[in-house]
């Protein structure tokens, strides 16, 4: 898909790698379609691509809420013809100290806000025979993330989503994309609680993420890792799980060490 011209919605638009999204896409002539809970921020990351499109508060986890932001950007810059459904939060410990509710928040945000956001936007775009659906993954959605455990689950939920409505929407002119990032340079550790501290791997920049966003929609890609290295380590995990479960314990055991003597 040529972006010039057209109008691409980014949710959790207004930091880390949905506002990167904004700023490459709008790079490229495309109109972009902000969403995030806080009109204010959403305002800011607009200014930065010259007013080009629209800026809505919404959240993604109220089906309500998101329904009505993605009416207000139609109204202002017309259908959607790209979605990139990139809105996510994290949380970081043990999965049986885990609090319920932030179980829920991360299942309501990660799997149902994604569901919400492709199930509003995808009639038209059949109607149309036309479009791009983008789902911004991770690496935990291909490969479990020990102590990452619930947000590793909505990540898999978020890749087999994709996977199987590519093949539904396909008849219909409409691309499918998953962009699976590893660690980001972004607030995204310090908003779960926990700041990205390992060694490896390297965090990489949101603006790097974007450029394979853009890429993925350009060239219709089905799937894409940033950095593209994660993709042999994904077949190793399908061809020899129990080496990965072994690397998996060597590169946590500190952590374990830490969680056993708590207990």
């Amino acid at each position: 898909m040529d972006l010039r011209d057209k109008n691409v919605v980014v949710t959790g638009a207004s930091r880390g790698i949905g506002a990167a999204v904004a700023e490459a896409v709008a790079a490229r002539g495309a109109r972009v379609g902000l969403i995030a809970r806080t009109q204010s921020d959403l305002d800011a990351i607009l200014e930065r691509v010259n007013g080009r499109g629209a800026a809505a508060a919404g959240d993604v986890a109220d089906a309500g809420s998101l329904t009505n932001a993605l009416a207000a950007l139609e109204r202002d810059i017309g259908p959607p013809d790209v979605l990139v459904a990139n809105a996510g939060i994290g949380a970081y410990g043990p999965f049986a100290d885990i609090d319920t509710d932030e179980l829920e928040r991360l299942v309501n945000v990660n799997v149902l806000g994604t569901m919400y956001a492709i199930r509003a936007v995808l009639p038209g775009m059949i109607a149309r025979r036309r479009g791009h659906i983008v789902t911004i993954g991770s690496i935990a959605g291909r490969i479990g993330s020990p102590f990452e455990a619930v947000y590793s689950a909505t990540k898999f939920a978020g890749v087999g989503l994709t996977e199987a409505l590519a093949v539904e929407v396909a008849p219909y002119g409409i691309g499918v994309s998953v962009v699976n990032p590893g660690p980001v340079s972004s607030s995204f550790g310090e908003a779960r609680g926990h700041p990205y501290d390992r060694d490896r791997p390297k965090p990489v920049a949101p603006e790097q993420v974007a450029k394979v966003v853009v890429a993925a929609i350009e060239r219709d890609k089905a799937e894409v890792y940033v950095p593209g290295w994660f993709r042999p380590a994904v077949v190793v995990r399908h061809l020899v799980p129990r080496l990965l479960r072994w690397g998996s314990t060597r590169s946590f055991r500190e952590e374990l060490a830490a969680d056993a003597a708590t207990r």
